[in-house]
């Protein structure tokens, strides 16, 4: 890190001139300790970027190969610390998306793709390629958000308002939440210890996946994760070297997974080595092979629907009001159980919940974003109005430039505005829309109106303080070209309920309430169909995914050939 002298005050006025001569001894240092990307950061930049666009061409002339990441392009907000934070991420990110995204264009030029090709990015849209090599950071959780779009969509073809997402793959449990039709963004994200200037779909994750590890502590205590057996050599049962056993391991030992048709009979698991691998576990602190897996197995689900009401009673929801879809290779293996710990309404199954998040991405459409921050205590000025007004022109515009390279008319777009205010003295913001037209001096006691109702939707009536004033500290402009959604026409015509065309057989299996195992009826559920009706305890198989129905629970096929659960919730 190297300072170079400058200074630009809070109004925007240049008060120091950058030093240009400390900036090429700068430069030169840190291209001797072999720097790729250079991350620029300057106090007020977010007003003023004279000096950081100044520093961008100076480096451009000297060093042109350098990457240059400015605080005032990544993330124009105020909050030294945080924009700092969030540009340097972008520039570690930076060379290496580059590398990867030439790459990935030239294989698929070499393959005959001929089409534009876009990214997924974390607000749960679409991008162009150059602006995922420009703000990598985009991209963060670019893979769960494309199945938070996926919810959305079902959210309006089931006319199911409020839906907890839950993906469970090999290494992770990711959670998210769509409420009144639409998902809960996160504003300023946290990743490990650092806060960052970037809005993303807010996906919560905890490490609870089919490889996580299941192991004693020093006390004999069972434990599962955050370790991961990872995709190699994977859990023991993948029989590619793996000694350890992971939750896939407990799953295969308790009957839920068969190991002769994992991933429709594409790859086949040892049943054996998962046994050895669990005993070995089990050995020391006085269980066998089958009380291991069955812990591990509970355990998991708990630190699951933990996550579940994190993400849902802490932010004020009850998760009793909320249908639960359960998505990922490995998720509708354990919903039914933790949703009966949560008691949700019911459970969705998607028919292709092992590519939920790829349907999802082609669901949503191409989003930009831009931000800009102005802090404005309310009621505001005519003069201040002036500004906010100047400023949502500004933003527009970039908007329009950036659909304009793609070639795209901003009249195609649903643009949005938005305002992030708060309680004077409180330190978090919440998003709010603003009234459609220009801010004036008559309409901006709606937007404050807008902050008090969204405040008390999350809060509760009276938990606002009115009396402490309000404070606006940055705006926002969205724009969204929706894309040709593909055609997931519902089934018009309803079966019989009686699934046996599909039973495939009966296995042991595992269940706590029967304490121990007990013969299992196994469906195809490829031969399902819609009305089918199974009853539990069953399972249900699939290409992609295998579905546990405990005893007491029912599941139905529907007309989009989802699985739907019901029985969890109690009176």
């Amino acid at each position: 890190m190297h300072g170079v002298s400058e200074r630009v005050d809070a109004l925007g006025e240049v008060v120091v001139e950058l030093n240009e001569g400390e900036l090429g001894v700068a430069l030169t240092e840190l291209r001797q300790r072999g720097i790729e990307s250079l991350a620029v950061c300057y106090l007020w930049s977010f007003v003023n970027p004279q000096h950081e666009r100044a520093t961008a061409a100076f480096v451009k002339e000297r060093d042109p190969g350098l990457p240059v990441s400015l605080s005032a392009e990544v993330a124009p907000i105020l909050g030294e610390y945080e924009r700092m934070a969030t540009t340097v991420l972008s520039a570690y990110l930076r060379p290496r998306m580059a590398e990867y995204l030439t790459r990935l264009e030239g294989k698929l030029r070499q393959r005959g793709f001929g089409s534009r090709l876009l990214m997924s990015h974390g607000m749960g849209g679409l991008t162009s390629v150059q602006e995922a090599r420009e703000r990598p950071l985009l991209t963060l959780d670019s893979g769960p958000a494309g199945g938070v779009v996926g919810l959305q969509y079902f959210s309006e073809a089931y006319g199911e308002p409020n839906i907890i997402g839950t993906d469970m793959g090999g290494t992770s449990f990711d959670v998210a939440i769509v409420e009144h039709g639409r998902a809960t963004l996160d504003d300023e994200p946290v990743i490990e210890k650092y806060r960052f200037l970037l809005p993303k779909l807010a996906v919560r994750s905890v490490g609870a996946g089919g490889g996580s590890l299941i192991w004693a502590d020093e006390e004999g205590i069972l434990q599962v994760g955050p370790r991961s057996a990872g995709a190699d050599p994977g859990p023991a049962c993948y029989d590619a070297g793996g000694t350890a056993p992971a939750v896939t391991d407990a799953d295969v030992l308790l009957g839920y997974l068969n190991p002769d048709n994992f991933l429709g009979g594409r790859k086949r698991l040892n049943r054996a080595r998962a046994e050895v691998a669990l005993a070995a576990v089990g050995r020391p602190i006085g269980m066998s092979a089958e009380e291991v897996a069955a812990g591990a197995f509970e355990i998991v689900n708990a630190h699951m629907a933990d996550l579940v009401r994190k993400c849902s009673i802490e932010r004020g929801y009850d998760p009793r009001d909320f249908a639960l879809f359960a998505f990922g290779g490995a998720s509708p293996t354990h919903v039914c159980f933790f949703a009966q710990d949560l008691q949700v309404r019911s459970v969705y199954v998607p028919r292709h919940g092992s590519v939920f998040c790829a349907l999802g991405m082609l669901t949503g459409g191409i989003l930009h974003s831009h931000e800009a921050s102005l802090p404005l205590t309310f009621p505001f000025t005519r003069e201040d109005i002036g500004h906010v007004n100047a400023m949502y022109r500004e933003l527009t515009g970039k908007l329009a430039e950036q659909f304009a390279q793609e070639g795209l008319a901003i009249a195609s777009a649903q643009v949005t505005r938005y305002a992030y205010v708060k309680f004077r003295l409180q330190p978090r913001t919440l998003l709010t829309p603003l009234p459609s037209g220009e801010l004036t001096w008559e309409n901006q006691d709606a937007l404050r109106a807008a902050f008090e109702e969204r405040y008390r939707e999350i809060y509760g009536p009276g938990s606002g303080y009115p009396q402490a004033g309000f404070e606006v500290i940055k705006y926002r402009v969205d724009g969204f070209v929706p894309s040709i959604v593909p055609s997931i026409a519902p089934d018009r015509v309803r079966s019989s309920e009686d699934p046996s065309s599909a039973l495939r057989g009966t296995r042991n299996v595992y269940f706590a309430t029967k304490r121990g195992f007990i013969d299992t009826t196994v469906f195809d559920g490829e031969r399902l169909v819609f009305g089918n009706v199974v009853e539990g305890p069953c399972i249900v198989e699939r290409m992609g995914d295998t579905v546990v129905i405990p005893p007491g629970v029912q599941a139905a096929v529907d007309q989009y050939q989802n699985i739907r659960i019901e029985g969890f919730a109690r009176n």
